[in-house]
């Protein structure tokens, strides 16, 4: 299964669903393996659901915009049933024999028997699924006023119970096939930096870094989502887009903090490099993987994301950075780039076995620019994995 069973069918268990409707594009992908486009085409209005329910786990059933049903076709989990909406036609005049895909795309192309619109859809397959009278998990970030008021005035006696964090819950501990595919994510993230570093020269500007970055990315098969890629002192302000002006010399720092998306799922790597010659102040970059190294050995399951941020910390500061702040050193990552738990002062979620936890010590400073490190963990029962092939030691000086 491309999603955790058991722990859904637990959460169902618990809080007494007989099924749930994904919603959100995350959800959707989670549960039947397939990206919804209609959520990109109409982010706001966009509707497609996928509903498991607790008599049939393993199966998901659809509710598609008949113009973008073909996707069904790439779906990674088996289909229960499949009610269309919308107009769209796909026309078979010719004689010529179909592939049994084109047949069921044409059994689904059907104008004839889709419903004029997805919260008619919708409502239909829960009927036809015997849920009229039952308790069902809505996934509310991804419905709109519109969809879920149509839902209730069709379903009049079904009790609907929000589930956005009951899937979230769910998609923390991950299977086989995440871990293969962010484990892919953050191995093409950190390729991608490697080979934009082993192409340096001195008065590069900023936006031609980035521009090899994010090549290497697509041509590894991953896309770029957030590219963080700035020099010396500018690395203060990150989160600003590179500029020509700004060019790489003998002293400066280079920083990135890059996230990817590789079939949906998100990488999160940090790295900064010294060109030609360390600068002062790079020192502290030892105490910070100091930091790193302490959190990923001692991180563990039972632990709360508070426990981990002190340790930490208090690793950075007796490895002799005393004057360390830091309002959180990492965060869960999936289907999206930040999922619980946070490892922050406040966080009091746990941590399990199966997670994967992006952990970073990052440092901003005015007239200096950052230091920073980041890489994805997974969590172990006995010992944790670092997901890239980068083991944090020094600051790396190329030339």
């Amino acid at each position: 299964m491309i999603y955790n069973l058991e722990r859904l069918k637990q959460q169902l268990d618990t809080h007494h669903l007989d099924a749930v409707i994904a919603a959100t594009r995350e959800n959707i992908l989670y549960l039947a393996g397939f990206d919804p486009v209609i959520k990109t085409l109409n982010p706001y209005y966009g509707q497609c659901y996928a509903v498991i329910t607790r008599a049939d786990p393993e199966r998901v059933n659809i509710v598609h915009s008949i113009g973008e049903v073909d996707q069904l076709l790439d779906a990674a989990t088996p289909l229960g049933q499949v009610h269309c909406y919308g107009r769209f036609y796909r026309e078979h005049i010719s004689l010529i024999e179909l592939t049994d895909e084109e047949k069921q795309l044409q059994q689904w192309s059907i104008v004839d028997n889709a419903y004029e619109s997805p919260e008619q859809a919708l409502s239909a397959l829960l009927i036809a699924l015997n849920l009229k009278n039952s308790r069902i998990g809505y996934d509310q970030n991804g419905f709109s006023q519109t969809a879920l008021a149509g839902l209730q005035s069709n379903l009049p006696n079904a009790q609907l119970v929000e589930v956005s964090e009951i899937l979230r819950f769910v998609r923390r501990v991950k299977t086989a096939h995440e871990i293969e595919q962010l484990t892919r994510s953050a191995c093409c993230n950190e390729k991608a930096i490697t080979q934009t570093v082993d192409n340096l020269y001195e008065g590069m500007p900023e936006t031609e870094i980035s521009r090899l970055f994010e090549l290497s990315l697509v041509e590894q098969g991953a896309r770029p989502a957030l590219t963080m890629v700035k020099i010396g002192r500018h690395a203060v302000g990150g989160q600003r887009r590179q500029q020509k002006e700004i060019r790489l010399f003998p002293g400066d720092i280079l920083w990135f903090d890059s996230d990817a998306l590789y079939q949906g799922f998100w990488s999160d790597i940090a790295r900064v490099y010294a060109y030609r010659y360390a600068p002062a102040g790079s020192e502290r970059y030892e105490a910070l993987a100091c930091g790193m190294n302490t959190a990923i050995a001692k991180m563990s399951p039972g632990m709360t994301g508070c426990e981990v941020f002190n340790l930490t910390m208090t690793a950075v500061h007796e490895a002799g950075f005393s004057d360390y702040r830091r309002h959180h050193v990492g965060h869960g990552i999936g289907l999206e780039p930040y999922e619980r738990p946070i490892l922050a002062p406040t966080e009091t979620e746990s941590i399990e076995a199966g997670m994967i936890i992006s952990v970073e010590t990052p440092f901003y400073e005015f007239g200096f620019g950052a230091l920073h490190i980041e890489d994805p963990i997974l969590i172990g029962n006995e010992t944790n994995r670092i997901l890239t092939h980068h083991r944090i030691q020094k600051l790396i000086v190329v030339d």
